[in-house]
């Protein structure tokens, strides 16, 4: 299972145990810290160990002041300032949990408060209610402040969820066209699979210099595809078709191709362009002893945009090549 889909089930998971409150809420945290682990988002594994290990108990610092902000754990104080929550998610647990069994016991066994911490109670003379009222203040209030910091946690946990779903919807879709690309261009390239496995596998490398190297095969590719669609020739208009111009043979091979209307033929011309202007950049900067960075972002958009592209190609092949034409 890659770690995508294992936090995407970690995910629904998580959301099913805090809505349905099935597990305690330090183990809610413990999970969502597990979450941010296996999607490498730092700011909420810092946030999120101080729910799971605590908060400094004198004084906080600057950091942990923002992950108490981000857990809703800010309160009024009764000098008008603004103080923080610092008890463990646990201790607010065992504090309803304690009440609410205590409450239920007996009513002939009034609960008195004898520390300052809601969790540590005795019990009392019978008949006294107003020691048992302040145990349900206690519980409400202890509820109150877990309810405020789940809630956070919850708010984070289906914003990961989301992404993750998304993210898993664009992979299938991709997944569609790459299997289309990958079980037919050889046809045309024969070893353009190899190409492409190479770049693909490159572009999702933690190694810099594989990025650069998934941008090379992406436009060396795309060359052998426009030398077999619109070899080297006489120039069309202003447009040189040189060995070196593949881009404006592609878009030459491309414009006359029969039954293609004219918003398909610019959105695939567009794209080309666009896309060949970006890997040709790369490749003068190169030429040119330049150092050329490419980024694990556009390493991605490198392969991706060669995929769509040749998905393109490879359905622009199968129209009409005779004086018929096809609706578009």
């Amino acid at each position: 299972m890659s770690r995508r889909n294992e936090a995407l089930k970690l995910s629904e998971d998580l959301l099913s145990d805090i809505e349905l409150a099935r597990i305690p809420a330090q183990d809610i945290a413990r999970k969502a810290s597990r979450l941010a682990r296996l999607i490498d988002d730092f700011e909420a594994i810092e946030w999120l160990n101080y729910e799971v290990s605590g908060y400094p108990q004198t004084g906080l610092d600057a950091k942990s002041v923002v992950a108490a902000k981000r857990s809703n754990r800010e309160t009024q104080q009764d000098d008008g300032k603004v103080g923080y929550w610092t008890s463990l998610l646990s201790r607010f647990q065992s504090s309803v949990d304690l009440a609410k069994a205590q409450l239920a016991a007996s009513a002939d066994a009034p609960i008195n408060i004898t520390s300052a911490n809601p969790s540590q109670y005795v019990t009392a003379p019978a008949g006294n209610m107003h020691e048992r009222s302040a145990v349900r203040k206690h519980a409400v209030e202890s509820q109150e402040k877990l309810d405020k910091i789940l809630g956070a946690i919850h708010q984070w946990v289906t914003g990961i969820h989301y992404e993750l779903r998304f993210g898993a919807a664009v992979e299938d879709a991709f997944t569609v066209v790459r299997s289309s690309v990958d079980g037919n261009i050889a046809k045309l390239v024969p070893d353009a699979v190899m190409r492409l496995s190479s770049a693909f596998e490159r572009s999702v490398s933690d190694n810099p210099e594989d990025w650069a190297g998934a941008a090379s095969t992406c436009r060396r590719l795309i060359k052998s595809v426009a030398d077999e669609l619109r070899p080297p020739g006489e120039p069309v208009g202003k447009r040189p078709m040189t060995d070196a111009h593949f881009i404006n043979r592609l878009v030459d091979w491309i414009v006359n191709r029969p039954g293609l209307s004219e918003t398909q033929r610019d959105v695939i011309v567009t794209d080309l362009e666009y896309l060949g202007r970006r890997l040709d950049a790369f490749a003068d900067a190169g030429n040119k002893g330049a150092h050329a960075d490419v980024t694990k972002y556009e390493a991605s958009r490198y392969i991706t945009g060669t995929y769509l592209f040749l998905g393109d190609v490879l359905k622009l092949q199968e129209e009409p090549t005779s004086g018929e034409s096809k609706e578009p």
